[in-house]
Protein backbone atom coordinates (compact mmCIF):
# COMPACT_ATOMS: atom_id res chain seq x y z
CA UNK A 1 0.00 0.00 0.00
CA UNK A 2 1.49 3.39 -1.01
CA UNK A 3 2.20 5.70 1.60
CA UNK A 4 0.50 9.35 1.57
CA UNK A 5 3.89 10.60 2.81
CA UNK A 6 5.71 9.12 -0.35
CA UNK A 7 3.38 10.74 -2.89
CA UNK A 8 3.78 14.37 -1.28
CA UNK A 9 7.38 15.36 -2.86
CA UNK A 10 6.20 14.43 -6.26
CA UNK A 11 2.26 16.07 -5.67
CA UNK A 12 4.02 19.60 -3.68
CA UNK A 13 6.74 19.45 -6.72
CA UNK A 14 3.74 19.20 -9.27
CA UNK A 15 1.80 21.29 -7.78
CA UNK A 16 4.35 24.31 -7.44
CA UNK A 17 4.55 23.91 -11.83
CA UNK A 18 1.15 24.03 -12.10
CA UNK A 19 0.74 27.26 -9.80
CA UNK A 20 3.92 28.47 -11.94
CA UNK A 21 2.60 27.61 -15.46
CA UNK A 22 -1.14 28.49 -14.56
CA UNK A 23 -0.33 31.56 -13.10
CA UNK A 24 1.76 33.05 -15.96
CA UNK A 25 -0.79 31.99 -18.37
CA UNK A 26 -3.63 33.69 -16.41
CA UNK A 27 -1.39 36.57 -15.79
CA UNK A 28 -0.65 37.26 -19.60
CA UNK A 29 -4.48 36.74 -20.49
CA UNK A 30 -5.73 39.50 -17.68
CA UNK A 31 -3.23 41.87 -18.97
CA UNK A 32 -3.59 41.55 -22.51
CA UNK A 33 -7.51 41.92 -21.93
CA UNK A 34 -6.97 45.15 -19.76
CA UNK A 35 -4.67 46.70 -21.57
CA UNK A 36 -7.64 48.12 -23.94
CA UNK A 37 -6.21 47.56 -27.13
CA UNK A 38 -8.42 44.62 -27.63
CA UNK A 39 -7.88 44.67 -32.20
CA UNK A 40 -6.02 41.10 -32.90
CA UNK A 41 -4.21 40.59 -36.64
CA UNK A 42 -5.19 37.66 -37.57
CA UNK A 43 -3.65 38.74 -41.04
CA UNK A 44 -2.07 37.85 -44.25
CA UNK A 45 1.61 38.56 -42.29
CA UNK A 46 0.13 36.13 -39.63
CA UNK A 47 -0.56 33.54 -41.93
CA UNK A 48 2.70 34.54 -43.26
CA UNK A 49 4.35 33.75 -39.96
CA UNK A 50 2.43 30.36 -39.41
CA UNK A 51 3.87 29.47 -42.66
CA UNK A 52 7.89 30.24 -42.23
CA UNK A 53 7.51 28.61 -38.79
CA UNK A 54 6.60 25.03 -40.23
CA UNK A 55 8.37 25.69 -43.75
CA UNK A 56 12.06 26.12 -42.45
CA UNK A 57 11.20 23.40 -39.20
CA UNK A 58 10.25 20.77 -42.16
CA UNK A 59 13.19 22.04 -44.13
CA UNK A 60 15.61 21.53 -41.19
CA UNK A 61 14.50 18.87 -40.02
CA UNK A 62 14.76 16.76 -43.50
CA UNK A 63 18.62 18.19 -44.12
CA UNK A 64 19.40 17.22 -40.03
CA UNK A 65 17.72 13.75 -40.62
CA UNK A 66 19.38 12.92 -44.38
CA UNK A 67 22.63 14.41 -43.27
CA UNK A 68 23.23 12.23 -40.31
CA UNK A 69 21.77 8.89 -42.33
CA UNK A 70 24.66 9.79 -44.48
CA UNK A 71 27.48 10.38 -41.86
CA UNK A 72 26.43 7.89 -39.85
CA UNK A 73 26.43 4.79 -42.15
CA UNK A 74 30.30 6.72 -43.49
CA UNK A 75 31.34 6.16 -39.89
CA UNK A 76 30.11 2.95 -39.80
CA UNK A 77 32.10 1.53 -42.92
CA UNK A 78 35.71 3.56 -42.55
CA UNK A 79 38.05 3.70 -39.36
CA UNK A 80 40.45 5.95 -38.64
CA UNK A 81 42.39 7.90 -35.78
CA UNK A 82 40.60 10.14 -33.91
CA UNK A 83 36.94 8.15 -34.26
CA UNK A 84 36.34 8.45 -30.92
CA UNK A 85 37.36 11.65 -30.50
CA UNK A 86 34.74 12.92 -33.36
CA UNK A 87 32.20 11.04 -31.70
CA UNK A 88 32.37 12.41 -28.49
CA UNK A 89 32.68 15.89 -29.32
CA UNK A 90 29.08 15.16 -32.11
CA UNK A 91 26.81 15.68 -29.38
CA UNK A 92 28.10 19.24 -27.81
CA UNK A 93 26.54 20.66 -30.21
CA UNK A 94 23.26 19.78 -29.32
CA UNK A 95 23.46 21.76 -25.89
CA UNK A 96 25.85 24.50 -27.07
CA UNK A 97 24.97 27.73 -26.24
CA UNK A 98 22.89 28.86 -29.22
CA UNK A 99 24.50 32.42 -29.48
CA UNK A 100 28.05 31.08 -29.55
CA UNK A 101 26.69 28.79 -32.67
CA UNK A 102 25.54 31.63 -34.29
CA UNK A 103 29.02 33.37 -33.36
CA UNK A 104 30.75 30.21 -34.76
CA UNK A 105 28.78 30.10 -37.83
CA UNK A 106 29.68 33.66 -38.74
CA UNK A 107 33.14 32.98 -38.33
CA UNK A 108 33.13 30.31 -40.60
CA UNK A 109 30.34 31.72 -43.25
CA UNK A 110 30.05 35.37 -42.70
CA UNK A 111 31.41 38.08 -44.43
CA UNK A 112 34.59 38.50 -42.64
CA UNK A 113 34.52 34.91 -41.48
CA UNK A 114 37.43 32.07 -42.42
CA UNK A 115 35.70 30.99 -45.89
CA UNK A 116 35.26 34.74 -47.12
CA UNK A 117 39.14 35.08 -46.18
CA UNK A 118 39.94 32.14 -47.99
CA UNK A 119 38.70 33.21 -51.26
CA UNK A 120 39.72 36.18 -51.20
CA UNK A 121 43.61 35.43 -51.02
CA UNK A 122 42.66 32.89 -53.86
CA UNK A 123 40.65 35.80 -55.88
CA UNK A 124 37.54 33.85 -55.87
CA UNK A 125 34.29 35.74 -55.24
CA UNK A 126 32.21 35.10 -52.37
CA UNK A 127 28.88 35.67 -52.55
CA UNK A 128 26.96 33.46 -49.51
CA UNK A 129 25.12 34.97 -46.87
CA UNK A 130 24.34 33.51 -43.54
CA UNK A 131 21.16 35.82 -43.11
CA UNK A 132 18.24 34.04 -44.19
CA UNK A 133 16.60 31.10 -44.47
CA UNK A 134 19.89 29.99 -45.43
CA UNK A 135 21.23 30.73 -42.16
CA UNK A 136 18.41 29.64 -40.31
CA UNK A 137 18.74 26.66 -41.84
CA UNK A 138 22.55 26.46 -41.50
CA UNK A 139 22.48 26.87 -38.17
CA UNK A 140 19.49 23.89 -37.36
CA UNK A 141 21.54 21.59 -39.25
CA UNK A 142 24.32 22.60 -37.08
CA UNK A 143 23.04 22.01 -33.75
CA UNK A 144 20.83 18.98 -34.92
CA UNK A 145 22.36 16.62 -37.20
CA UNK A 146 25.36 15.65 -34.77
CA UNK A 147 23.03 14.37 -31.91
CA UNK A 148 20.75 12.63 -34.84
CA UNK A 149 23.85 10.76 -36.30
CA UNK A 150 25.09 9.62 -32.90
CA UNK A 151 21.81 7.61 -32.45
CA UNK A 152 21.63 6.44 -35.75
CA UNK A 153 25.62 5.43 -35.53
CA UNK A 154 24.70 3.77 -32.57
CA UNK A 155 21.69 1.59 -34.09
CA UNK A 156 23.90 0.63 -36.99
CA UNK A 157 26.78 -0.75 -34.15
CA UNK A 158 23.95 -3.05 -32.61
CA UNK A 159 23.82 -4.87 -35.70
CA UNK A 160 24.37 -8.97 -34.62
CA UNK A 161 27.86 -10.04 -35.93
CA UNK A 162 25.63 -13.40 -36.62
CA UNK A 163 23.92 -10.93 -39.81
CA UNK A 164 27.12 -9.62 -40.94
CA UNK A 165 28.83 -12.97 -41.44
CA UNK A 166 25.17 -14.49 -43.31
CA UNK A 167 25.42 -11.43 -45.15
CA UNK A 168 29.21 -11.87 -46.35
CA UNK A 169 28.19 -15.96 -47.25
CA UNK A 170 24.94 -14.51 -49.03
CA UNK A 171 27.66 -12.12 -50.97
CA UNK A 172 25.16 -9.17 -50.06
CA UNK A 173 26.13 -5.74 -51.26
CA UNK A 174 26.69 -3.10 -49.09
CA UNK A 175 23.46 -1.21 -50.57
CA UNK A 176 21.52 -4.62 -50.14
CA UNK A 177 22.83 -5.01 -46.45
CA UNK A 178 21.75 -1.58 -45.55
CA UNK A 179 18.47 -2.18 -47.05
CA UNK A 180 17.27 -5.30 -45.77
CA UNK A 181 19.26 -5.78 -42.42
CA UNK A 182 19.79 -1.48 -41.23
CA UNK A 183 17.41 0.47 -42.48
CA UNK A 184 14.51 -1.49 -40.58
CA UNK A 185 16.38 -0.43 -37.68
CA UNK A 186 17.42 3.13 -38.14
CA UNK A 187 13.50 3.37 -39.85
CA UNK A 188 12.46 2.78 -35.91
CA UNK A 189 14.68 5.76 -34.70
CA UNK A 190 13.66 8.05 -37.48
CA UNK A 191 10.11 9.31 -36.87
CA UNK A 192 10.82 9.74 -33.40
CA UNK A 193 14.10 11.86 -33.75
CA UNK A 194 12.05 14.00 -36.73
CA UNK A 195 9.21 14.78 -34.00
CA UNK A 196 12.12 15.79 -31.28
CA UNK A 197 13.71 17.86 -34.33
CA UNK A 198 11.25 19.01 -35.80
CA UNK A 199 9.56 20.95 -32.39
CA UNK A 200 13.17 22.48 -31.20
CA UNK A 201 13.21 24.33 -34.70
CA UNK A 202 9.44 25.30 -34.49
CA UNK A 203 10.06 26.42 -31.35
CA UNK A 204 13.65 28.41 -32.34
CA UNK A 205 14.09 31.77 -30.87
CA UNK A 206 17.79 33.19 -30.77
CA UNK A 207 19.12 31.74 -34.46
CA UNK A 208 15.98 33.36 -35.66
CA UNK A 209 16.68 36.71 -34.49
CA UNK A 210 19.93 36.33 -34.86
CA UNK A 211 20.33 34.88 -38.54
CA UNK A 212 16.63 35.38 -39.70
CA UNK A 213 17.50 38.94 -41.57
CA UNK A 214 14.66 40.74 -41.08
CA UNK A 215 10.55 40.65 -40.95
CA UNK A 216 10.55 38.17 -44.23
CA UNK A 217 11.74 35.09 -42.08
CA UNK A 218 10.10 35.91 -38.84
CA UNK A 219 8.92 32.78 -37.04
CA UNK A 220 5.94 32.24 -33.82
CA UNK A 221 8.37 32.63 -31.24
CA UNK A 222 10.46 35.81 -32.74
CA UNK A 223 6.84 37.24 -33.18
CA UNK A 224 6.32 36.26 -29.95
CA UNK A 225 9.19 38.31 -28.47
CA UNK A 226 8.59 41.44 -30.52
CA UNK A 227 4.15 41.54 -29.46
CA UNK A 228 5.42 41.25 -25.88
CA UNK A 229 8.38 43.95 -26.54
CA UNK A 230 5.54 46.15 -27.97
CA UNK A 231 3.63 45.61 -25.46
CA UNK A 232 0.56 44.04 -27.58
CA UNK A 233 -0.33 41.48 -25.49
CA UNK A 234 -2.79 40.23 -26.62
CA UNK A 235 -1.69 39.72 -30.00
CA UNK A 236 1.05 37.96 -27.85
CA UNK A 237 -1.22 35.70 -26.33
CA UNK A 238 -3.16 34.82 -29.59
CA UNK A 239 0.51 33.99 -30.73
CA UNK A 240 1.15 31.68 -28.05
CA UNK A 241 -1.73 29.69 -27.99
CA UNK A 242 -1.10 29.05 -31.46
CA UNK A 243 2.59 27.80 -31.22
CA UNK A 244 0.48 26.01 -27.29
CA UNK A 245 -1.61 24.00 -29.62
CA UNK A 246 1.02 22.93 -32.39
CA UNK A 247 3.95 22.01 -29.57
CA UNK A 248 1.31 20.25 -27.43
CA UNK A 249 0.06 18.24 -30.76
CA UNK A 250 3.88 17.39 -30.99
CA UNK A 251 4.12 16.32 -27.68
CA UNK A 252 1.54 13.73 -28.31
CA UNK A 253 2.28 12.77 -31.27
CA UNK A 254 5.94 11.71 -30.32
CA UNK A 255 4.14 9.85 -27.24
CA UNK A 256 2.18 8.05 -29.95
CA UNK A 257 5.14 7.34 -32.04
CA UNK A 258 6.98 5.96 -28.81
CA UNK A 259 3.94 3.56 -27.54
CA UNK A 260 3.78 1.70 -30.87
CA UNK A 261 7.66 1.44 -31.26
CA UNK A 262 9.02 -2.11 -30.59
CA UNK A 263 12.06 -2.77 -29.43
CA UNK A 264 13.46 -5.48 -30.84
CA UNK A 265 16.00 -8.17 -28.95
CA UNK A 266 19.54 -9.10 -29.90
CA UNK A 267 22.46 -10.99 -28.69
CA UNK A 268 25.57 -8.31 -28.65
CA UNK A 269 29.07 -9.10 -29.48
CA UNK A 270 32.06 -7.32 -28.70
CA UNK A 271 33.60 -8.51 -32.16
CA UNK A 272 33.40 -5.73 -34.46
CA UNK A 273 32.99 -7.02 -38.39
CA UNK A 274 32.61 -5.06 -41.60
CA UNK A 275 31.66 -6.56 -45.24
CA UNK A 276 33.90 -6.11 -47.92
CA UNK A 277 34.14 -2.06 -48.70
CA UNK A 278 34.83 -1.36 -52.59
CA UNK A 279 37.46 1.50 -53.05
CA UNK A 280 34.99 3.81 -54.30
CA UNK A 281 32.64 3.60 -51.52
CA UNK A 282 35.46 3.59 -49.02
CA UNK A 283 36.66 7.35 -50.97
CA UNK A 284 33.37 8.82 -50.71
CA UNK A 285 32.63 7.86 -47.23
CA UNK A 286 35.51 9.05 -46.07
CA UNK A 287 35.10 12.49 -48.00
CA UNK A 288 31.35 12.18 -46.50
CA UNK A 289 33.33 12.14 -42.90
CA UNK A 290 35.80 14.84 -43.56
CA UNK A 291 33.30 17.58 -44.75
CA UNK A 292 30.97 16.15 -41.63
CA UNK A 293 33.70 16.73 -39.31
CA UNK A 294 35.37 20.08 -40.56
CA UNK A 295 31.28 21.12 -40.83
CA UNK A 296 31.22 20.43 -36.68
CA UNK A 297 34.41 21.31 -35.80
CA UNK A 298 35.34 24.00 -37.35
CA UNK A 299 33.16 26.85 -36.21
CA UNK A 300 34.09 25.78 -32.06
CA UNK A 301 37.85 25.74 -33.23
CA UNK A 302 37.61 29.21 -35.16
CA UNK A 303 36.18 30.29 -31.98
CA UNK A 304 38.44 29.34 -29.72
CA UNK A 305 41.61 30.17 -32.01
CA UNK A 306 40.17 33.63 -32.93
CA UNK A 307 39.13 34.73 -29.21
CA UNK A 308 42.44 33.87 -28.08
CA UNK A 309 44.15 35.53 -31.06
CA UNK A 310 41.73 39.00 -30.38
CA UNK A 311 42.35 38.96 -26.90
CA UNK A 312 42.68 42.07 -25.20
CA UNK A 313 42.53 42.78 -20.77
CA UNK A 314 41.19 46.09 -22.40
CA UNK A 315 38.19 43.80 -23.42
CA UNK A 316 37.51 42.64 -19.82
CA UNK A 317 35.08 45.47 -19.36
CA UNK A 318 33.02 46.29 -16.08
CA UNK A 319 29.92 45.03 -18.59
CA UNK A 320 31.58 42.07 -19.83
CA UNK A 321 32.60 40.88 -16.02
CA UNK A 322 29.07 41.91 -14.45
CA UNK A 323 27.64 39.22 -17.28
CA UNK A 324 29.71 36.74 -16.30
CA UNK A 325 28.74 36.82 -12.89
CA UNK A 326 25.12 37.12 -13.76
CA UNK A 327 25.68 34.00 -16.20
CA UNK A 328 27.62 32.25 -13.35
CA UNK A 329 24.66 32.83 -10.51
CA UNK A 330 21.27 32.68 -12.56
CA UNK A 331 23.06 29.08 -14.01
CA UNK A 332 23.67 27.66 -10.95
CA UNK A 333 20.43 28.65 -9.46
CA UNK A 334 18.88 27.26 -12.22
CA UNK A 335 20.61 24.16 -12.30
CA UNK A 336 19.34 23.81 -7.88
CA UNK A 337 15.81 24.31 -8.80
CA UNK A 338 15.69 21.93 -11.74
CA UNK A 339 17.12 19.40 -9.76
CA UNK A 340 14.98 19.72 -6.68
CA UNK A 341 12.10 19.56 -8.92
CA UNK A 342 13.27 16.88 -10.47
CA UNK A 343 14.53 14.49 -7.39
CA UNK A 344 10.94 15.08 -5.81
CA UNK A 345 9.19 14.06 -9.02
CA UNK A 346 10.92 11.09 -9.32
CA UNK A 347 11.21 10.37 -5.48
CA UNK A 348 7.64 9.61 -6.40
CA UNK A 349 7.79 8.52 -9.79
CA UNK A 350 9.48 5.28 -8.47
CA UNK A 351 7.41 4.49 -5.61
CA UNK A 352 4.17 5.07 -7.73
CA UNK A 353 5.66 2.44 -10.81
CA UNK A 354 6.68 0.31 -7.98
CA UNK A 355 3.29 0.02 -6.68
CA UNK A 356 1.78 -0.64 -10.43
CA UNK A 357 0.25 2.74 -10.67
CA UNK A 358 1.13 3.44 -14.20
CA UNK A 359 -0.77 6.13 -15.29
CA UNK A 360 -0.51 8.39 -11.83
CA UNK A 361 3.20 8.39 -12.90
CA UNK A 362 2.27 8.97 -16.84
CA UNK A 363 0.49 11.67 -15.42
CA UNK A 364 3.21 13.26 -12.81
CA UNK A 365 5.84 13.13 -15.65
CA UNK A 366 3.33 14.64 -17.86
CA UNK A 367 3.10 17.77 -15.66
CA UNK A 368 6.84 18.21 -15.96
CA UNK A 369 6.84 18.41 -19.91
CA UNK A 370 4.12 21.16 -19.73
CA UNK A 371 6.80 23.48 -19.91
CA UNK A 372 7.90 22.30 -23.69
CA UNK A 373 4.38 23.32 -24.97
CA UNK A 374 4.71 26.61 -23.27
CA UNK A 375 6.95 29.01 -25.18
CA UNK A 376 9.74 30.07 -22.42
CA UNK A 377 9.04 34.18 -22.97
CA UNK A 378 5.30 33.88 -22.36
CA UNK A 379 6.31 31.96 -19.05
CA UNK A 380 8.47 35.01 -18.38
CA UNK A 381 6.58 37.53 -19.18
CA UNK A 382 3.41 36.24 -17.20
CA UNK A 383 5.55 35.96 -14.16
CA UNK A 384 7.01 39.44 -15.15
CA UNK A 385 3.44 40.93 -15.02
CA UNK A 386 2.49 39.12 -11.85
CA UNK A 387 5.02 40.84 -10.17
CA UNK A 388 5.88 43.46 -12.17
CA UNK A 389 6.02 46.22 -8.74
CA UNK A 390 9.53 44.19 -8.20
CA UNK A 391 10.64 44.67 -11.82
CA UNK A 392 13.24 47.15 -11.06
CA UNK A 393 15.24 44.68 -8.90
CA UNK A 394 18.46 42.94 -9.95
CA UNK A 395 17.81 40.19 -7.21
CA UNK A 396 13.80 39.58 -8.77
CA UNK A 397 15.27 39.47 -12.24
CA UNK A 398 17.19 36.72 -11.43
CA UNK A 399 15.14 34.35 -9.61
CA UNK A 400 12.93 35.04 -11.98
CA UNK A 401 15.42 33.53 -15.00
CA UNK A 402 16.26 31.11 -12.48
CA UNK A 403 12.88 29.55 -12.23
CA UNK A 404 12.36 29.88 -15.86
CA UNK A 405 15.48 28.50 -16.78
CA UNK A 406 14.90 25.55 -13.99
CA UNK A 407 11.61 24.51 -14.92
CA UNK A 408 13.03 24.37 -19.04
CA UNK A 409 15.66 22.41 -17.92
CA UNK A 410 13.28 20.24 -15.77
CA UNK A 411 12.57 17.79 -18.85
CA UNK A 412 15.82 16.65 -19.70
CA UNK A 413 17.05 16.18 -16.05
CA UNK A 414 13.59 13.53 -15.88
CA UNK A 415 14.65 11.97 -19.15
CA UNK A 416 18.29 11.49 -17.64
CA UNK A 417 17.24 10.32 -14.18
CA UNK A 418 13.25 8.99 -14.49
CA UNK A 419 14.95 5.35 -15.16
CA UNK A 420 17.77 4.62 -13.68
CA UNK A 421 16.30 6.11 -10.05
CA UNK A 422 13.44 3.70 -10.70
CA UNK A 423 16.08 0.95 -11.19
CA UNK A 424 17.72 1.95 -8.42
CA UNK A 425 14.95 2.10 -5.92
CA UNK A 426 13.23 -1.14 -7.34
CA UNK A 427 16.32 -2.95 -6.51
CA UNK A 428 16.85 -2.27 -2.90
CA UNK A 429 13.34 -1.61 -1.86
CA UNK A 430 12.62 -4.70 0.06
CA UNK A 431 15.65 -4.37 2.12
CA UNK A 432 14.66 -0.56 2.89
CA UNK A 433 11.56 -1.32 3.81
CA UNK A 434 12.38 -4.14 6.12
CA UNK A 435 14.87 -1.87 7.69
CA UNK A 436 12.47 1.16 7.53
CA UNK A 437 15.27 3.47 5.74
CA UNK A 438 12.87 6.35 4.45
CA UNK A 439 12.59 10.25 3.82
CA UNK A 440 16.62 11.28 3.38
CA UNK A 441 18.38 8.78 4.76
CA UNK A 442 16.53 6.61 1.75
CA UNK A 443 17.86 9.45 -0.90
CA UNK A 444 21.31 9.90 0.56
CA UNK A 445 22.64 6.18 1.12
CA UNK A 446 20.67 5.10 -1.62
CA UNK A 447 19.49 6.90 -4.47
CA UNK A 448 22.42 10.05 -3.89
CA UNK A 449 25.27 7.48 -3.60
CA UNK A 450 24.05 5.22 -6.10
CA UNK A 451 23.31 7.83 -8.98
CA UNK A 452 25.95 10.70 -8.10
CA UNK A 453 27.44 10.39 -11.15
CA UNK A 454 24.18 10.98 -13.59
CA UNK A 455 23.06 13.59 -10.53
CA UNK A 456 26.35 15.41 -11.29
CA UNK A 457 26.01 15.14 -14.70
CA UNK A 458 22.05 16.21 -15.08
CA UNK A 459 23.36 19.02 -12.85
CA UNK A 460 26.35 20.18 -15.46
CA UNK A 461 23.91 19.88 -18.39
CA UNK A 462 21.08 21.96 -16.72
CA UNK A 463 23.70 24.75 -15.90
CA UNK A 464 24.68 24.43 -19.91
CA UNK A 465 21.52 25.36 -20.91
CA UNK A 466 20.62 27.87 -18.20
CA UNK A 467 24.26 29.85 -19.36
CA UNK A 468 23.16 29.56 -22.95
CA UNK A 469 19.97 30.63 -22.54
CA UNK A 470 18.55 33.73 -24.36
CA UNK A 471 14.73 33.30 -24.88
CA UNK A 472 14.11 34.77 -21.09
CA UNK A 473 17.10 38.04 -20.85
CA UNK A 474 15.77 39.24 -24.41
CA UNK A 475 12.57 40.51 -22.71
CA UNK A 476 14.48 41.96 -19.65
CA UNK A 477 18.23 42.34 -20.77
CA UNK A 478 20.17 45.87 -20.50
CA UNK A 479 18.18 47.16 -17.52
CA UNK A 480 19.28 45.96 -14.06
CA UNK A 481 20.72 42.50 -15.68
CA UNK A 482 23.09 41.27 -18.27
CA UNK A 483 23.97 37.96 -19.05
CA UNK A 484 26.74 36.69 -21.07
CA UNK A 485 24.42 35.63 -23.98
CA UNK A 486 22.75 39.01 -23.95
CA UNK A 487 26.13 41.08 -24.05
CA UNK A 488 27.07 39.04 -26.88
CA UNK A 489 23.67 39.31 -28.93
CA UNK A 490 24.50 43.43 -28.17
CA UNK A 491 27.97 42.85 -30.13
CA UNK A 492 26.64 40.64 -32.93
CA UNK A 493 24.09 43.20 -33.64
CA UNK A 494 25.98 45.61 -33.44
CA UNK A 495 28.44 44.33 -35.92
CA UNK A 496 31.48 44.39 -33.30
CA UNK A 497 33.15 41.05 -34.84
CA UNK A 498 36.56 40.79 -32.62
CA UNK A 499 34.66 41.83 -29.05
CA UNK A 500 31.62 39.11 -30.11
CA UNK A 501 34.24 36.30 -30.70
CA UNK A 502 36.14 37.02 -27.45
CA UNK A 503 33.05 36.79 -25.40
CA UNK A 504 31.44 33.60 -27.25
CA UNK A 505 34.82 31.93 -26.88
CA UNK A 506 34.66 32.57 -23.30
CA UNK A 507 30.94 31.37 -22.98
CA UNK A 508 32.16 28.20 -24.92
CA UNK A 509 35.00 28.03 -22.21
CA UNK A 510 32.59 27.65 -19.50
CA UNK A 511 30.06 25.63 -21.35
CA UNK A 512 33.50 23.05 -22.01
CA UNK A 513 34.23 23.01 -18.64
CA UNK A 514 31.28 22.00 -17.05
CA UNK A 515 31.45 19.16 -19.99
CA UNK A 516 34.94 18.26 -18.56
CA UNK A 517 33.48 17.91 -15.09
CA UNK A 518 30.66 15.37 -16.34
CA UNK A 519 33.45 13.64 -18.40
CA UNK A 520 35.95 13.46 -15.35
CA UNK A 521 33.20 11.82 -13.21
CA UNK A 522 32.31 9.12 -15.60
CA UNK A 523 35.73 8.28 -16.44
CA UNK A 524 36.85 8.32 -12.58
CA UNK A 525 33.77 6.23 -12.42
CA UNK A 526 34.86 3.55 -14.44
Amino acid sequence: MLKFRSLLPGISAASLILIILSSALLAIWKFALQSGNLSIYFDSYILHIIWITFYQAVLSTLLSLITAILMAKALSLVDFKGKNLLLKMMPITFILPTLVVVTGLLSVYGRQGLLSNICQILHIPFSFSIYGLQGILLAHVFLNFPYACCLFYQTLQSVPIEQKHLAAQLNFTNVTFFKIIEWPLLRRQILPMAALIFMLCFSSFAIVLALGGGPKYTTLEVAIYQAIRDFELLQAALLACLQLVCCIAFIGLMQKINRIDKKLTVNFTQTDYRLPLPKGLKIVSSVLILIGGLFILLPMLTILFQGIYFFQFSLLTFSLQQALLFSIIIAFGSSIIAMILGLLLLWTNSRLLINRQPRLSNGLLLIASLILAIPSMVLASGLFLLLFDYSNNAIFICLLMMVCNGLMALPFIIKNLAVPMYDITARYWRLTQSLNINGLTHFYLIDFRGLRRIILMSFAFAGILSLGDFGVIALFGGQSVTTLPYYLYQQISHYHYKESIVTAAILLILSFSLLVVMDYDRTSKN
